[in-house]
């Protein structure tokens, strides 16, 4: 049976545009601000062929988001009327361009029907296969317009203010403000707030709109808020709804412990990570509403704990990279570029999608490139004039060679050489490189005398701050000697400054972990997320500490307001608990083979679902008790020592008294 037809487009710029679409919408007050990087686009001049084998005669239309004609065996037709095709073997290509926007065609048919079978190109000499994503399946859809999905939600509270209305929505949100039935002839003014405080404060909210005097109704372009306040109506003076502007992932992640605490971060967590979840993995959904790769990085590893949705992921990934020449590092950030490598052999980890592997492996080729292009002598990469060494708000020192720089370079040489091996590369230099800088590292960043990795040999500073050496824990830079010592010297030290942003505690956490430590991360969640949840949080904020109390805790970067307070790293006790909680993992790509080591991190027992390619694995652990069942074949579960099959949709059961 012939599939049905969908939009189709050239490979990766439907991921492109919808990217230069969203880097361009951020606001604050009454500017703009768009991305500062470089924005690629679509390709606006495009044609598609296919060659047709028709066992009896049909008729095609085309249609098209474009200007455009049909080619049918060397005969030029028309866009949108009949294409009378005969028995045999025909030959079509058809030519669209768009100047402002994706040029996309349909072709409604039998055997001639759009879909991934069609080839495209940019007037260039290679042909691709077309992209489509299963979302536009009707000739009246737009690709160029997201998919996003509307539901109507009403405000929790209202409050009268003088001559103006504040209004409560229960908690963050993400939607378009339909304002009917307005009564008064004067101009209004809409003040929005993921905080009481910032709605309020009318001078310095950053999120604004307003309704000029004598409109009877009024839509808002969506915006992030919990709180509304409109000056100048009354309660009655308006009808006023919400509509709730979302993508429709699927949860089919789950965890519940005996910790109450616990139980209410992961699901704050996880209505915090969907907001974020939209076109793509999004940083905060008021600011920036900009793809960050490495806020993408800890978003793909927490999808996979809760959605395992890889649209949303290869969509990142794609409109990350964007398009060649490279001029400057993802986002302008050195640490960026790497983790986006990184997350493409994590993709195939939990995928197996050879398919998209093969489609991304020379955009991941040309970034490994010119990043090696930029190192010197030594195969130490530093960061230029203008590139953005980041590694986390932290006093870092970051003269010269950078060591946390440096073991992300490492670990990206070796994602490129091992996915080039997947497709039959045999790109060794990679692999060289890889080794040569892992024993660089060592010689270079580790004091003996310390005992611990220092940020950097050319200042003489010495500085040892906890960032490297989590690295150093996480993927194996050091040995079982090195190991204790960072441990000792810096993970039990606290001396050496703590991480204070849920960004890197998501690599601190995780290193906690893999040493067996997860009581003492279980302790750190109730006491950090557990923290915001105390102060009212209805989504976890990009940073928060303690100490800092009343209006300060909102502000970041010298704005009184700009903190975000829904954050998508701040979401990530979901991996954690899913990864080693429940202990799910891959032992080989795509889950063909998969562990489950559940452990309880001091709770009384812990219990849920972890989606996994192809499959669920749902686990119950109690301090008496192990019951593990999974659709899935090729599992084991790990406990206390030893080793044992798992049999699909056969019950596991254990007694660990």
């Amino acid at each position: 049976m012939n599939k049905a037809p969908e939009w189709i487009w050239y490979p990766g710029d439907y991921e492109i545009f919808h990217h230069l679409l969203l880097n361009t919408r951020r606001e604050e007050r009454d500017y703009h601000w768009p991305a500062f990087w470089r924005l690629d686009d679509c390709y606006h001049n495009v044609r598609f062929r296919k060659q047709v084998e028709c066992d009896k005669p049909e008729q095609m239309i085309v249609y098209a988001h474009g200007v455009g004609h049909v080619w049918v065996d060397g005969k030029k037709q028309a866009l949108r009327k009949p294409i009378e095709l005969s028995s045999g073997t025909h030959m079509i290509e058809i030519h669209v361009a768009r100047t402002d926007g994706l040029p996309c065609i349909f072709v409604d048919g039998e055997r001639s029907t759009s879909n991934s079978s069609w080839e495209v190109n940019e007037f260039s000499f290679d042909w691709l296969p077309a992209g489509c994503n299963g979302l536009y399946m009707d000739k009246e859809d737009d690709p160029n317009i997201f998919a996003f999905r509307y539901q109507p939600i009403s405000p929790q509270s209202i409050e009268k203010k003088q001559d103006s209305v504040l209004y409560d929505f229960g908690r963050e949100t993400f939607a378009a403000l339909l304002i009917e039935k307005i009564a008064v002839q004067k101009e209004l003014s809409l003040y929005y707030g993921e905080s009481c405080e910032e709605a309020l404060d009318t001078e310095h909210s950053i999120l604004i709109d307003v309704i000029p005097a004598g409109m009877k109704n009024y839509r808002c372009p969506p915006r992030a808020f919990r709180y509304l306040f409109i000056r100048g109506a009354e309660i009655d003076d308006l009808e006023l709804t919400a509509l709730y502007e979302y993508l429709p992932l699927e949860k089919r992640g789950s965890f519940s412990c005996s910790n109450e605490s616990i139980n209410q971060i992961w699901e704050v967590a996880e209505y915090t990570f969907h907001l974020n979840s939209r076109e793509f993995f999004l940083d905060g959904i008021k600011r920036d509403r900009w793809v960050w790769s490495g806020d993408a990085y800890q978003s793909y590893l927490i999808n996979n704990y809760v959605y395992f949705d890889t649209d949303i992921a290869k969509r990142t990934i794609i409109a990350l990279r964007g398009k060649d020449p490279i001029v400057k590092h993802i986002n302008t950030i050195l640490d960026y570029s790497f983790y986006w490598i990184m997350s493409i052999l994590d993709y195939y980890q939990a995928t197996k999608d050879k398919d998209f592997i093969a489609f991304i492996y020379p955009r991941m080729k040309s970034m490994m490139d010119y990043c090696i292009s930029l190192t010197d002598e030594d195969g130490f990469i530093r960061g230029r004039k203008e590139d953005w060494v980041f590694i986390d708000w932290a006093d870092i020192d970051k003269t010269g060679a950078v060591c946390a720089e440096q073991m992300l370079m490492a670990m990206s040489l070796r994602a490129t050489w091992t996915c080039g091996e997947f497709l039959g590369k045999r790109e060794a230099d990679y692999l060289n490189r890889y080794e040569q800088l892992k024993r660089q590292i060592n010689m270079r960043f580790w004091d003996e005398e310390l005992g611990a990795y220092i940020d950097s040999f050319e200042s003489g500073k010495r500085n040892v701050t906890r960032h490297a050496n989590i690295f150093a824990l996480l993927w194996d830079f050091s040995d079982s000697e090195q190991r204790e010592r960072i441990i000792t010297n810096v993970l039990q030290n606290d001396t050496v400054p703590p991480i204070s942003t849920p960004y890197f505690k998501f690599y601190e956490l995780e290193a906690m972990c893999r040493i067996g430590q997860l009581d003492d991360v279980s302790n750190q969640m109730v006491d950090y997320w557990g923290g915001m949840l105390q102060l009212g949080a209805t989504t976890f904020w990009e940073e928060y500490d303690r100490a800092v109390t009343g209006r300060e805790r909102l502000g970041m970067y010298g704005d009184r307001y700009g903190k975000s307070l829904c954050h998508a790293w701040g979401a990530s006790p979901i991996y954690l608990l899913g990864r080693y909680y429940l202990g799910v993992h891959p032992t080989s790509a795509g889950y063909d083979s998969f562990a489950v080591e559940p452990r309880l991190g001091g709770f009384e027992w812990v219990r849920g679902t972890v989606p996994i390619n192809g499959g669920t694995v749902s686990v119950e652990r109690t301090r008496q008790s192990l019951r593990i069942v999974t659709d899935k074949e090729g599992g084991c579960v790990r406990i206390q020592g030893q080793e044992f099959p798992l049999m699909k949709n056969v019950l596991f059961e254990m007694n660990l008294s």
